[in-house]
């Protein structure tokens, strides 16, 4: 999700080199430009259209961006592939109509692996006019609202979870298979839900001990971040805010709990192998370089 964010910062920025970074050499996109249902295959192709879209258009919502996006959230019946819900006006930079903006929602779906965007393809919404469904043509610059996105029998509201990068002395840090949705039989991070009343520190120590067998030293937090999960068909299933930990091993003895499948030791090098996502993986780069500076 993050090779998600940073390519729509590029995009809002003009930052075409930006983007040709975030694209994976054979990479394809699909109906990704406004009037423009072509499908571009390779890195060169991709960033030649953009480059044409930058120098043709300008961002056109209130303060100047191109995209405003509502939602970024991974797809569970597919590993790597993300969904990003948003809102785009974009205005001729030259000619007649410089002055009025063509508005635009939809989502678009990127297939990410090793960090970089290997598809990308996008759904336009539009009125039966042949409008688009914020309105047609407005001012350029002028507020929009978005119409509300319907989600039926999902979450009531998101979860606070806990998590932790548990390195032992020796450099390694501590993995469980994960029995249960979400990510049920992948390899991750120890944590879980926050109880009524339970601090953070002490929901994390709980969580290590239940999934592991483990009792830690609860250190600084490496990262806090959201985890949205959606069906196939764009409703959500899940919703965490995740606050992961340093920690330590102090006692106990690894083994797995009984909402777990395994538990193992890894080499934070070598997390790629078992399948653990890239920001998991990241996560775990910011707490070895964090544990070196203590």
């Amino acid at each position: 999700m993050d090779v998600v964010r940073a390519f729509y910062r590029a995009l809002n920025a003009d930052d075409v080199d930006a983007m040709a970074a975030l694209y994976a050499a054979d990479c394809v996109v699909e109906h990704v430009f406004d009037g423009d249902d072509g499908v571009y295959e390779g890195r060169t192709g991709v960033v030649e259209r953009w480059a044409s879209e930058v120098a043709a258009r300008r961002g056109a919502l209130a303060g100047g961006g191109r995209v405003d996006v509502s939602r970024i959230a991974g797809i569970e019946t597919g590993w790597g592939w993300v969904r990003a819900e948003w809102r785009t006006a974009a205005a001729d930079r030259d000619g007649a109509s410089a002055g009025l903006a063509r508005a635009a929602s939809g989502y678009s779906h990127f297939w990410v692996e090793n960090g970089l965007i290997r598809r990308h393809r996008s759904i336009w919404r539009r009125g039966d006019d042949g409008q688009n469904d914020l309105g047609g043509r407005f001012p350029a610059g002028q507020a929009t609202t978005t119409p509300e996105v319907g989600l039926p029998s999902g979450p009531a509201r998101p979860v606070v979870g806990v998590g932790a990068v548990v390195l032992t002395d020796e450099g390694q840090v501590v993995l469980v298979k994960r029995r249960h949705e979400p990510l049920a039989g992948q390899w991750s991070l120890p944590g879980g839900a926050l109880e009524l009343g339970e601090t953070l520190e002490a929901g994390a120590a709980r969580e290590i001990l239940e999934e592991t067998g483990l009792v830690v030293e609860v250190g600084p937090v490496v990262e806090v971040f959201d985890r949205i999960l959606l069906d196939d068909d764009g409703r959500v299933r899940f919703h965490f805010v995740l606050v992961d930990y340093l920690c330590r091993p102090r006692g106990g003895r690894l083994q797995a709990g009984s909402d777990v499948e395994a538990v193992m030791l890894a080499d934070p090098d070598g997390l790629g192998a078992c399948r653990v996502t890239e920001k998991a993986r990241s996560v775990v780069a910011r707490a070895v370089e964090m544990q070196r500076d203590r």
